[in-house]
Protein backbone atom coordinates (compact mmCIF):
# COMPACT_ATOMS: atom_id res chain seq x y z
CA UNK A 1 0.00 0.00 0.00
CA UNK A 2 1.43 3.73 -0.74
CA UNK A 3 0.22 6.75 -0.36
CA UNK A 4 0.76 9.14 -3.10
CA UNK A 5 0.22 13.00 -2.63
CA UNK A 6 -1.56 14.95 -4.82
CA UNK A 7 0.50 17.54 -7.22
CA UNK A 8 -1.14 20.73 -7.69
CA UNK A 9 -0.30 21.83 -12.07
CA UNK A 10 -1.78 23.35 -14.65
CA UNK A 11 -3.02 21.80 -17.95
CA UNK A 12 -4.59 22.38 -20.92
CA UNK A 13 -4.67 26.22 -21.39
CA UNK A 14 -4.06 26.75 -17.91
CA UNK A 15 -6.46 24.74 -15.65
CA UNK A 16 -5.29 24.28 -12.06
CA UNK A 17 -5.48 20.87 -11.15
CA UNK A 18 -4.59 18.21 -8.69
CA UNK A 19 -2.99 15.09 -9.90
CA UNK A 20 -1.82 11.53 -8.52
CA UNK A 21 -0.97 10.03 -11.51
CA UNK A 22 1.23 11.34 -13.94
CA UNK A 23 3.86 13.35 -11.30
CA UNK A 24 6.97 12.57 -9.86
CA UNK A 25 5.96 10.15 -6.86
CA UNK A 26 4.09 8.09 -9.25
CA UNK A 27 4.41 8.15 -13.29
CA UNK A 28 2.09 4.90 -14.02
CA UNK A 29 -0.37 2.38 -12.13
CA UNK A 30 -0.78 0.10 -15.03
CA UNK A 31 -2.86 0.09 -17.08
CA UNK A 32 -3.56 3.78 -15.47
CA UNK A 33 -1.67 6.44 -16.55
CA UNK A 34 -3.49 9.63 -15.32
CA UNK A 35 -6.03 10.89 -12.58
CA UNK A 36 -6.73 14.43 -12.50
CA UNK A 37 -9.21 16.25 -10.13
CA UNK A 38 -10.43 19.63 -11.27
CA UNK A 39 -12.60 21.24 -8.45
CA UNK A 40 -12.50 24.86 -7.45
CA UNK A 41 -15.16 27.71 -7.05
CA UNK A 42 -13.08 30.61 -8.79
CA UNK A 43 -13.47 31.02 -12.65
CA UNK A 44 -10.14 31.55 -13.31
CA UNK A 45 -8.97 27.87 -12.12
CA UNK A 46 -10.69 26.96 -15.20
CA UNK A 47 -11.78 29.26 -17.81
CA UNK A 48 -9.54 28.84 -19.79
CA UNK A 49 -10.13 24.89 -20.29
CA UNK A 50 -8.96 22.28 -22.45
CA UNK A 51 -8.88 23.46 -26.07
CA UNK A 52 -8.66 20.58 -29.34
CA UNK A 53 -5.79 18.10 -28.73
CA UNK A 54 -4.83 14.94 -29.89
CA UNK A 55 -4.94 11.17 -28.15
CA UNK A 56 -3.86 8.12 -28.98
CA UNK A 57 -3.95 4.14 -27.35
CA UNK A 58 -5.62 5.76 -24.85
CA UNK A 59 -9.24 5.39 -23.23
CA UNK A 60 -10.17 8.96 -20.99
CA UNK A 61 -12.59 9.05 -18.89
CA UNK A 62 -14.02 11.99 -17.90
CA UNK A 63 -16.54 12.35 -14.32
CA UNK A 64 -18.28 14.73 -13.57
CA UNK A 65 -19.47 15.88 -9.96
CA UNK A 66 -20.38 19.67 -10.37
CA UNK A 67 -21.26 22.07 -12.82
CA UNK A 68 -20.48 21.25 -16.56
CA UNK A 69 -18.17 20.90 -19.75
CA UNK A 70 -19.21 20.97 -23.62
CA UNK A 71 -17.23 18.76 -25.55
CA UNK A 72 -16.79 18.21 -29.54
CA UNK A 73 -14.29 16.07 -31.25
CA UNK A 74 -12.90 15.57 -34.74
CA UNK A 75 -15.32 12.99 -35.25
CA UNK A 76 -18.38 15.05 -35.26
CA UNK A 77 -19.46 13.93 -31.50
CA UNK A 78 -20.47 17.16 -29.03
CA UNK A 79 -22.09 17.54 -26.21
CA UNK A 80 -22.57 19.26 -22.73
CA UNK A 81 -21.60 17.11 -19.83
CA UNK A 82 -23.21 17.64 -16.99
CA UNK A 83 -23.22 17.05 -13.25
CA UNK A 84 -23.25 13.16 -12.60
CA UNK A 85 -22.50 12.81 -15.96
CA UNK A 86 -19.52 10.65 -17.69
CA UNK A 87 -18.00 10.96 -21.00
CA UNK A 88 -16.19 7.26 -22.15
CA UNK A 89 -14.12 8.02 -25.23
CA UNK A 90 -11.91 5.47 -26.56
CA UNK A 91 -9.43 7.52 -28.48
CA UNK A 92 -8.17 4.40 -30.58
CA UNK A 93 -6.27 5.30 -33.55
CA UNK A 94 -6.41 8.86 -33.24
CA UNK A 95 -8.93 11.28 -32.53
CA UNK A 96 -8.83 15.37 -31.84
CA UNK A 97 -11.02 16.48 -28.88
CA UNK A 98 -11.96 19.56 -26.90
CA UNK A 99 -13.22 20.24 -23.38
CA UNK A 100 -14.35 23.65 -22.31
CA UNK A 101 -16.86 25.03 -18.90
CA UNK A 102 -20.12 26.03 -19.98
CA UNK A 103 -20.24 27.74 -16.97
CA UNK A 104 -18.76 31.41 -15.63
CA UNK A 105 -19.70 31.08 -12.00
CA UNK A 106 -19.76 28.34 -9.56
CA UNK A 107 -18.05 25.38 -8.78
CA UNK A 108 -16.73 23.11 -11.07
CA UNK A 109 -15.89 19.52 -9.71
CA UNK A 110 -15.07 16.36 -11.83
CA UNK A 111 -12.08 14.42 -12.96
CA UNK A 112 -10.24 12.57 -15.93
CA UNK A 113 -8.80 8.72 -15.90
CA UNK A 114 -6.47 7.58 -18.59
CA UNK A 115 -6.96 4.07 -18.94
CA UNK A 116 -3.96 2.62 -21.44
CA UNK A 117 -5.25 0.15 -23.87
CA UNK A 118 -4.05 -3.21 -24.82
CA UNK A 119 -1.66 -3.26 -27.80
CA UNK A 120 -4.26 -5.44 -30.07
CA UNK A 121 -6.80 -2.28 -29.57
CA UNK A 122 -4.17 0.63 -30.06
CA UNK A 123 -5.40 1.15 -33.23
CA UNK A 124 -8.95 0.86 -33.06
CA UNK A 125 -11.59 3.12 -34.29
CA UNK A 126 -12.23 6.09 -31.70
CA UNK A 127 -15.84 6.15 -29.76
CA UNK A 128 -17.72 8.17 -28.01
CA UNK A 129 -20.19 7.62 -25.17
CA UNK A 130 -21.74 9.94 -23.05
CA UNK A 131 -23.63 8.39 -19.83
CA UNK A 132 -26.43 10.38 -18.57
CA UNK A 133 -26.60 10.22 -14.73
CA UNK A 134 -30.07 8.31 -14.48
CA UNK A 135 -27.90 5.51 -16.08
CA UNK A 136 -25.09 5.01 -13.34
CA UNK A 137 -26.86 2.39 -10.57
CA UNK A 138 -26.50 3.91 -6.96
CA UNK A 139 -26.58 0.95 -4.10
CA UNK A 140 -27.12 2.09 -0.78
CA UNK A 141 -24.81 -0.41 1.44
CA UNK A 142 -23.44 -0.46 4.95
CA UNK A 143 -23.95 2.90 5.35
CA UNK A 144 -22.19 3.81 2.32
CA UNK A 145 -23.54 5.16 -0.98
CA UNK A 146 -22.22 3.53 -4.36
CA UNK A 147 -22.30 4.46 -7.69
CA UNK A 148 -21.44 2.41 -10.32
CA UNK A 149 -19.78 3.97 -13.37
CA UNK A 150 -17.95 0.58 -14.37
CA UNK A 151 -18.30 -2.76 -12.72
CA UNK A 152 -20.27 -4.56 -10.55
CA UNK A 153 -21.28 -4.38 -7.05
CA UNK A 154 -24.02 -5.63 -5.08
CA UNK A 155 -25.24 -7.20 -7.86
CA UNK A 156 -25.61 -3.62 -9.50
CA UNK A 157 -23.27 -3.72 -13.21
CA UNK A 158 -22.21 -0.18 -14.20
CA UNK A 159 -22.88 1.07 -18.17
CA UNK A 160 -20.19 0.93 -19.58
CA UNK A 161 -18.36 -2.01 -20.83
CA UNK A 162 -14.21 -1.10 -21.63
CA UNK A 163 -11.59 -3.02 -23.64
CA UNK A 164 -10.07 -4.15 -20.59
CA UNK A 165 -12.51 -4.89 -16.97
CA UNK A 166 -12.44 -1.75 -15.08
CA UNK A 167 -14.23 -0.60 -11.61
CA UNK A 168 -15.05 2.92 -11.21
CA UNK A 169 -16.95 3.73 -8.63
CA UNK A 170 -17.89 7.10 -6.64
CA UNK A 171 -18.40 5.63 -2.86
CA UNK A 172 -19.78 8.03 0.02
CA UNK A 173 -19.30 7.05 3.48
CA UNK A 174 -21.77 7.98 6.55
CA UNK A 175 -20.13 6.26 9.09
CA UNK A 176 -20.32 2.95 7.42
CA UNK A 177 -17.94 0.65 5.11
CA UNK A 178 -17.28 -0.12 1.61
CA UNK A 179 -16.06 -3.35 0.84
CA UNK A 180 -14.64 -5.13 -2.55
CA UNK A 181 -13.12 -8.68 -3.79
CA UNK A 182 -10.18 -5.58 -6.37
CA UNK A 183 -8.48 -6.40 -9.05
CA UNK A 184 -4.67 -6.39 -9.09
CA UNK A 185 -4.06 -2.41 -9.10
CA UNK A 186 -6.24 -0.55 -6.99
CA UNK A 187 -7.03 3.25 -6.47
CA UNK A 188 -8.60 4.91 -3.91
CA UNK A 189 -8.60 8.56 -4.25
CA UNK A 190 -9.99 10.33 -1.28
CA UNK A 191 -12.17 13.28 -2.34
CA UNK A 192 -13.80 14.12 0.89
CA UNK A 193 -12.94 14.28 4.60
CA UNK A 194 -10.42 11.26 5.45
CA UNK A 195 -10.89 7.20 5.44
CA UNK A 196 -8.83 4.17 6.96
CA UNK A 197 -8.22 1.77 4.08
CA UNK A 198 -7.46 -1.97 4.69
CA UNK A 199 -6.13 -4.94 2.88
CA UNK A 200 -4.60 -7.96 3.50
CA UNK A 201 -1.20 -5.81 2.85
CA UNK A 202 -2.19 -3.47 5.79
CA UNK A 203 -3.90 -0.75 6.89
CA UNK A 204 -3.48 3.24 5.82
CA UNK A 205 -5.37 6.58 7.08
CA UNK A 206 -5.79 8.58 3.58
CA UNK A 207 -6.87 12.79 3.68
CA UNK A 208 -9.10 14.29 0.93
CA UNK A 209 -6.28 15.08 -2.01
CA UNK A 210 -4.37 11.98 -1.69
CA UNK A 211 -4.46 8.90 -3.34
CA UNK A 212 -3.74 5.24 -2.31
CA UNK A 213 -2.54 2.76 -4.19
CA UNK A 214 -2.93 -1.07 -3.88
CA UNK A 215 -0.89 -3.69 -5.88
CA UNK A 216 -1.94 -7.61 -5.56
CA UNK A 217 -4.37 -7.31 -3.03
CA UNK A 218 -7.35 -9.35 -3.13
CA UNK A 219 -9.75 -7.85 -0.94
CA UNK A 220 -10.38 -4.05 0.78
CA UNK A 221 -12.41 -2.54 3.08
CA UNK A 222 -12.76 1.31 3.52
CA UNK A 223 -14.07 3.29 6.57
CA UNK A 224 -15.23 6.77 6.50
CA UNK A 225 -17.61 9.26 8.38
CA UNK A 226 -19.04 12.06 6.15
CA UNK A 227 -15.96 11.44 3.45
CA UNK A 228 -16.20 9.87 0.10
CA UNK A 229 -13.51 8.32 -2.47
CA UNK A 230 -12.99 7.05 -5.94
CA UNK A 231 -12.79 3.88 -6.40
CA UNK A 232 -10.64 2.72 -9.32
CA UNK A 233 -9.26 -0.96 -10.18
CA UNK A 234 -7.97 -3.14 -13.03
CA UNK A 235 -5.45 -5.79 -13.59
CA UNK A 236 -2.39 -4.92 -15.41
CA UNK A 237 -1.56 -5.59 -18.86
CA UNK A 238 1.83 -5.81 -18.57
CA UNK A 239 3.21 -5.04 -21.84
CA UNK A 240 5.73 -2.86 -22.67
CA UNK A 241 5.00 1.23 -22.95
CA UNK A 242 6.00 4.08 -24.68
CA UNK A 243 4.47 7.43 -23.99
CA UNK A 244 4.46 11.09 -25.04
CA UNK A 245 1.87 13.68 -23.89
CA UNK A 246 -1.32 12.07 -24.85
CA UNK A 247 -0.19 9.39 -26.80
CA UNK A 248 0.59 5.97 -24.80
CA UNK A 249 1.67 3.34 -27.28
CA UNK A 250 4.20 0.14 -27.02
CA UNK A 251 7.21 1.30 -28.90
CA UNK A 252 8.79 4.81 -29.72
CA UNK A 253 8.54 4.05 -33.31
CA UNK A 254 4.94 4.27 -32.43
CA UNK A 255 4.82 7.72 -30.87
CA UNK A 256 7.07 9.21 -33.30
CA UNK A 257 4.30 7.46 -36.27
CA UNK A 258 1.44 9.44 -34.12
CA UNK A 259 3.75 12.10 -33.71
CA UNK A 260 4.36 12.13 -37.85
CA UNK A 261 0.73 11.78 -38.22
CA UNK A 262 -0.61 14.29 -35.90
CA UNK A 263 2.10 16.83 -38.21
CA UNK A 264 1.00 16.13 -41.56
CA UNK A 265 -2.93 15.83 -41.12
CA UNK A 266 -3.67 12.25 -41.26
CA UNK A 267 -3.89 11.72 -37.18
CA UNK A 268 -7.83 10.91 -37.09
CA UNK A 269 -8.45 10.17 -40.61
Amino acid sequence: MKLIKGERVKDGAGVNLNRVIAISSLDHADPFFLLDEFRSNDNSDYAAGFPMHPHRGIETITYMIEGSFTHRDSKGNEGNLKSGEVQWMTAGKGILHEEMPAMENGQLWGYQLWVNLPAKYKMVEPKYRHIKAEEIPQVLKNGSDVKIIAGAYDNAVGPIKSYIPVDYMDVRLNGGFFEKETRETALIYVHSGKVTVSSEEGKLEIEAGDLCLIERASHIKIHGENSGVLYISADPLKEPVARYGPFVMNTMDEILKAIDDFNDGSFDK
